[in-house]
């Protein structure tokens, strides 16, 4: 352990080991600046990714853990068609699906504020989580808000980090009810920024704020999202 804290700059800082099933992953506790400590420690890990969390509950409790282990996640991540569950969902506003609302999908005229796509506004991290894999999507196989506290299946998040880290450079930076990442290829083409838009309002319903073509204008403009939802 320490030699991991050491390369993630974070050696001075205290640190637990969790299992999450047969894997073990690091609690470092946040002191300072959390947004300082996960850029150091993603600088310097190379075959662990960092993530930060809020709550911190979903690793140090037991009971919040999901029900098969994380490379069994994965695994079934690899295979999971995000497109195809998401669209057949009650409600959904997915291309192709009959359940669309034209008063939830609007005409894409209706205002949207940027700052409100902040996970900042949500509170402070609790704890840095270290996990052991290198790719950020795989954070969901760990720590997953959304399955935790609302009876998801971590398989949907797992695989729709995976589909928007390939399309958009999308990285998780917080893991919670609010969920952050950092997003290095921006959606430009409206028709694919209105996928997008509809995508994280199936996870995470309350995130638009807006109608959801409004949403993806938003999108298309920020190097950051924030998906919210809660019980």
């Amino acid at each position: 352990m320490q030699q991991i804290l050491r390369a993630a700059g974070l050696e001075s800082h205290r640190a637990r080991q969790y299992s999450i099933h047969d894997e073990t992953v690091i609690v470092v506790d946040i002191t300072g600046d959390a947004q300082r400590m996960w850029r150091s420690a993603r600088a310097g890990l190379g075959d662990h990714y960092p993530v930060l969390a809020n709550p911190s509950f979903l690793v140090t409790d037991p009971v919040f853990h999901h029900a098969v282990a994380p490379g069994e996640l994965i695994a079934q991540a690899a295979d999971f068609d995000v497109e195809d569950f998401l669209t057949r969902q009650p409600g959904s506003q997915m291309p192709g699906s009959r359940g669309r609302d034209p008063e939830i999908l609007g005409t894409g005229d209706e205002g949207y504020n940027l700052d409100c796509y902040d996970v900042a506004s949500f509170g402070e991290p609790e704890a840095l989580i270290i996990v052991p894999r290198p790719e950020p999507w795989a954070a969901f196989a760990y720590l997953d808000g959304y399955a935790a506290l609302m009876g998801q299946n971590s398989a949907v998040s797992t695989a729709a980090a995976r589909r928007w880290y390939d399309r958009y450079g999308a990285i998780p930076v917080v893991i919670g009810l609010a969920t952050a990442f950092e997003v290095s290829r921006p959606p430009t083409d409206p028709a694919d920024a209105e996928r997008l838009a509809a995508e994280h309002v199936g996870i995470a319903g309350l995130t638009a704020g807006t109608s959801v073509r409004a949403y993806a204008r938003a999108l298309t403009q920020l190097d950051h999202w924030t998906l919210y939802d809660r019980p």
